[in-house]
């Protein structure tokens, strides 16, 4: 099993369950507010006003978008863990941006293995998605629940994740650190249908390739120093 100590809660679970308990309270404010009101004037109107609130408080599921998030990068994590205990596994780390104006981008998950280390771009989207490595978005097509087809826009992964190994390889330079860094975008959804146009210079991948291929990788060079640069990310989950 994979070295699994360096993951701590989903953040996005985190901010999802936050948004859930405050939509939550204050529905039942204003619920309880209503009811009190509704049955001076008559009792079933007080009455169906709380089985209303009740209604409203119990479908707050927080943030539909950071809930599917989160359930694409834990999936992942659950299926790195099957890897050898010579791959270490480390979640949403914040890698240092001078240029982004939270001071830093977050990469998904970071893999430290005997070979090098793989910086991976979880999406979770759904439906039929097409792009190609120069665009800057890409197109995801869907069918509603009336049957009715729509599309909507994500960023690109590729761009993503290379920006990230970027960033990252800066930050191991300052730290004297030295490894081979190659990035993945992997589409952790069993429904989303990709097609990317032209080959492309980082691997996209889906959930049953990515064990595979992380295992059968070969680095241009070898890691310098495993224990520093896992040190290195380490303190970067710290920040």
């Amino acid at each position: 099993m994979a070295n699994m100590e360096n993951l701590t809660k989903n953040k996005l679970t985190i901010e999802a369950d936050y948004k859930q308990r405050s939509n939550r309270k204050y529905i039942f404010i204003f619920g309880v507010i209503v009811a009190l009101a509704t049955s001076f004037i008559n009792i079933y109107l007080g009455l169906l006003s709380i089985f209303v609130t009740l209604v409203l408080w119990a479908s707050q599921n927080g943030d539909e978008a950071l809930r599917s998030g989160a359930v694409g990068e834990d999936n992942t994590i659950s299926l790195l863990s099957r890897l050898p205990d010579t791959f270490t596994i480390y979640n949403q780390v914040d890698i240092p941006n001078s240029k982004s104006k939270t001071g830093f981008n977050e990469a998904d998950v970071i893999v430290v293995g005997p070979e090098a280390v793989l910086v991976i771009e979880v999406k979770h989207n759904n439906g039929a998605i097409i792009g190609s490595e120069a665009e800057k978005e890409w197109s995801v097509n869907k069918v509603g629940r009336g049957g009715k087809p729509y599309s909507k826009m994500m960023r690109n992964p590729i761009s993503q994740v290379k920006k990230l190994v970027w960033l990252l390889a800066e930050d191991m330079k300052k730290k004297k650190s030295k490894a081979w860094i190659q990035g993945v975008a992997l589409f952790s959804n069993d429904k989303a249908d990709v097609s990317i146009y032209q080959p492309t210079s980082i691997p996209v991948l889906r959930n049953g390739d990515l064990i595979r291929y992380l295992q059968s990788y070969k680095a241009k060079s070898k890691i310098a120093n495993i224990r520093q640069v896992k040190q290195g990310i380490s303190e970067l989950k710290m920040l």
